[in-house]
């Protein structure tokens, strides 16, 4: 299993919307710069968010993305299902039919599912039930105040 890499930025993305609501749409520049993201990928992302209800677009010279609810109603599990669906991370090769146990593939599948794969679901499934409890609200915290402040003086700054 990989997370996807745009899961991971857009969660910080989504902070730093959360942190710096109060400043207006924040430019898709200002998050590139911010994350050192490039805006190509950036803008392919957020179209993945916005899509999901999760951020809004605003266009035009004050335009920029926000969140579309609340942060306390964003979870990193809706960040998840919004870049990379809910389609299982973890792909079963089948590898207990390869190999010397190929002649006998039938067989094995006929006792029934790999007890690797039956596993990694059911861990993937935990793993995305906890990710359903982490907001975004709760993870701005993590930024503190002086993170906060630079994040909200930067979007100020390429706003003018």
């Amino acid at each position: 299993m990989k997370l996807p890499r745009g899961a991971e930025w857009m969660a910080h993305c989504l902070v730093a919307l959360a942190v710096c609501d109060d400043v207006g749409p924040v430019p898709r520049r200002a998050l590139s710069e911010m994350f050192d993201i490039s805006e190509e990928y950036l803008t392919k992302q957020l179209q993945l968010l916005v899509k999901q209800g999760v951020v809004a677009s605003a266009a035009g010279q004050r335009g920029g993305y926000r969140l579309s609810k609340s942060a306390i109603d964003i979870t990193l599990l809706d960040v998840l299902n919004a870049i990379q669906g809910d389609a299982p991370l973890f792909n079963c090769e089948n590898v207990r039919c390869r190999g010397i146990f190929e002649p006998e593939a039938e067989k094995i599948k006929a006792r029934g599912k790999c007890g690797i794969r039956k596993a990694m679901l059911n861990a993937e499934k935990e793993w995305r039930e906890s990710l359903g409890h982490v907001t975004i609200d709760s993870l701005t915290e993590s930024v503190g105040d002086d993170g906060a402040k630079t994040m909200r003086d930067f979007v100020v700054s390429v706003r003018q």
